[in-house]
């Protein structure tokens, strides 16, 4: 339940997620925190005393250890006090995407079985026709979170031990259904710690939060802007756009998290004229991979700014960082595993492969979650045990190679690869080629089954840029198998509610 202690006591109690806040509330409390475009901002002193209201309140309402607490909410400040307080009882969080529908939101919550949700006044709308039994719901739009928070703080310390499921995060499994990702508060203070370490935030950093918090790498910016002391910006999804360079200069954002998608868009506004961005230092990326030429071109615009290339899977949340200063040396690289994890290579049989041969990534840490949330078979099937006395390994289902220096090549996820005539692809490459064409923001690949035929989706910035002249430097650089069949440019790529390229919804359109 804790750690040793080189400070005077040889054995210190284990401080959860609860930790976090609570570490960085006495350290500085009247430091910024938390701000949201409803116009809130609290320090890390009112953020833990509102966490306590919570948590008394749910205390209240008999939630304890290992209870569930959805939360379903927009970006903004009640969602870090709802998970919080959560924590602090022994509660188990989930947060659900604001964007999630009914249909899709009652699927998860029959899974979760909370037994409280917090909404507000727009998410509480997803619950229309839902069958809630017993599920206690608090509004932000009625009321009832209001009274909840409206009596005396919860005092004490954190009644939970570090192996304790600390929240699941809903990801689609193996199967397409989605599954909850079970994270100890052991795999999440390990791996908050560990990031921070390559990351290094600073304590007077603005992180800007324009992902899905309901996303795990929107939602860890919560822990790590506790763990660095500095200020989260929880801005609306929907803000990245046009209007994403006013927001992040008018709220001072240092720091941008985002995914590809994010950056293609400031891409396309910087080559329509500057981004008067001098105060953004640094930016990471992770859920699908960065191109070399995104990089290439932010820092191009953003001279002397920094970009962290990252890996990861819900299932163990960060795998690997590439360093700034490896970029030069290692860009075709996701970087080196993180400090205490393991990384490895290994071929259909399971065996280790040497360093440099590509096959299923394999992942050992702290950070390997618990497993799949009351789904034996499929947590079977990815986190498993070489031998009784070893360490529960992830076989994350991705392809890629791991070199002698510990740099990890990515090569693609595993639902990623195309079999074309007779030749096993990666859209990633293509892709990746596709992003280093001038005018190109975006690219994704796809095959269509019935007819064995590759179309690849592009947005541009240059409205000269014609699908033949795509296609014919194309290949000048790929194989002749790799080489798409058909280039279709659309105006706006679809995006999932994560922010990430909607290949369902490309595959869809070539099925019609």
């Amino acid at each position: 339940m804790g750690c040793f202690s080189t400070q005077g006591e040889r054995w210190q109690k284990g401080r959860g997620v609860p930790g976090l806040l609570l570490s960085a509330a006495q350290a500085h409390p009247g430091a910024p925190y938390l701000e949201d475009r409803f116009g809130r901002t609290l320090t890390y002193a009112e953020t833990e005393l509102e966490a306590r209201r919570f948590a008394r309140f749910l205390q209240s309402a008999g939630v304890g250890r290992g209870d569930r607490v959805a939360i379903h909410l927009q970006n903004r400040c009640e969602l870090a006090i709802a998970l919080f307080g959560t924590s602090l009882v022994g509660g188990i969080f989930v947060v659900l995407n604001a964007k999630l529908r009914p249909k899709g939101l009652g699927g998860i919550l029959q899974q979760a079985a909370p037994s409280v949700i917090v909404v507000d006044e727009v998410t509480g709308a997803n619950l229309e026709g839902l069958d809630l039994g017993a599920v206690r719901v608090l509004s932000l739009g009625d009321g009832s979170w209001a009274e909840a928070l409206s009596g005396d703080p919860r005092e004490g310390d954190w009644p939970g031990y570090d192996v304790d499921a600390a929240c699941l995060v809903f990801t689609s499994g193996s199967t397409g259904t989605p599954r909850g990702v079970t994270l100890s508060h052991d795999n999440i203070t390990y791996v908050v710690g560990a990031i921070q370490d390559r990351l290094g935030y600073r304590s007077e950093d603005r992180i800007g939060g324009f992902l899905p918090l309901a996303f795990d790498y929107g939602l860890y910016q919560i822990f790590l802007a506790a763990r660095s002391g500095a200020a989260l910006y929880l801005g609306d999804p929907d803000q990245v756009g046009p209007r994403l360079p006013r927001i992040l200069r008018d709220t001072g954002i240092t720091v941008l998290p985002g995914v590809p998608s994010v950056y293609a868009a400031l891409i396309a506004l910087g080559r329509r004229g500057p981004l008067d961005l001098s105060q953004l230092r640094a930016i990471t990326n992770t859920g699908e991979r960065l191109p070399l030429a995104y990089i290439e071109e932010m820092q191009r615009l953003l001279p002397g700014l920094e970009v962290f290339v990252m890996y990861g899977l819900t299932e163990c949340k960060r795998v690997s960082i590439l360093l700034p200063s490896e970029f030069a040396a290692h860009g075709d690289t996701v970087g080196r595993a993180l400090a205490g994890t393991e990384v490895y290579a290994v071929d259909v049989e399971g065996r280790r492969l040497p360093p440099g041969e590509t096959g299923e990534l394999v992942v050992r840490g702290r950070h390997v979650a618990l497993g799949y949330w009351r789904a034996p078979e499929e947590t079977a099937r990815r986190f498993r045990k070489r031998a009784p006395e070893s360490a529960v390994e992830l076989f994350t289902g991705d392809s890629g190679s791991v070199d002698a220096e510990g740099f990890i090549r990515f090569s693609a996820r595993s639902d990623d690869w195309i079999k074309h005539r007779g030749h096993r692809i990666s859209p990633l490459e293509i892709e990746t080629e596709t992003c280093q064409i001038d005018g190109i923001v975006e690219a994704a690949l796809l095959q269509r089954e019935s007819d064995d035929t590759l179309h690849l989706f592009v947005t541009v910035s240059d409205p000269a840029l014609e699908p033949g002249t795509i296609l014919q430097r194309l290949g000048a650089v790929l194989e002749a198998a790799k080489v798409p069949d058909r280039v279709l440019v659309l105006s706006e790529m679809p995006k999932s509610i994560n922010g990430k390229i909607d290949r369902k919804s490309l595959l869809a359109s070539l099925a019609e």
